[in-house]
């Protein structure tokens, strides 16, 4: 198990991020997920879809499959409900400072916005 030893001397969960989802990244966090129920687990992936089916892509092309949706194997909202993980789609990482253990991100869910997003991290995958 891991564990983030704080000032008092206890310890808490320590805080992943991984970034990219699809297949590794979502595989990744609910294996860390498994590992530590108290970690804090941010998955950060530049698309729309934190785990796809790509396998059904030919069924897809081929017209058997209408729905893209249908290829999502996992959501941000399923991840948060089962693993209590937290997903962030359409977030692009700029920046990685290994010095502070800090990346900071966009938001491109709106394009008309540009959120920021920075955090820290124990232990960083990529």
């Amino acid at each position: 198990k891991w564990s983030n030893p704080d000032n008092n001397g206890s310890t808490k969960g320590l805080k992943l991020v991984i970034i990219g989802g699809v297949a590794g990244g979502a595989s990744c966090a609910a294996r860390a997920r498994r590992l530590d129920e108290t970690a804090e687990i941010l998955l950060l992936q530049s698309g729309p879809d934190v785990s796809f089916a790509s396998c059904g892509m030919p069924y897809f092309i081929g017209g058997e499959i209408t729905d893209r949706n249908q290829m999502s194997v996992q959501t941000p909202g399923s991840l948060r409900a089962r693993l209590n993980i937290d997903v962030r789609v359409n977030t692009r990482v700029t920046k990685i400072n290994t010095e502070t253990k800090t990346i900071t991100a966009i938001d491109e869910t709106d394009p008309t916005s540009s959120k920021t997003l920075t955090a820290t991290y124990d232990h960083l995958i990529i």
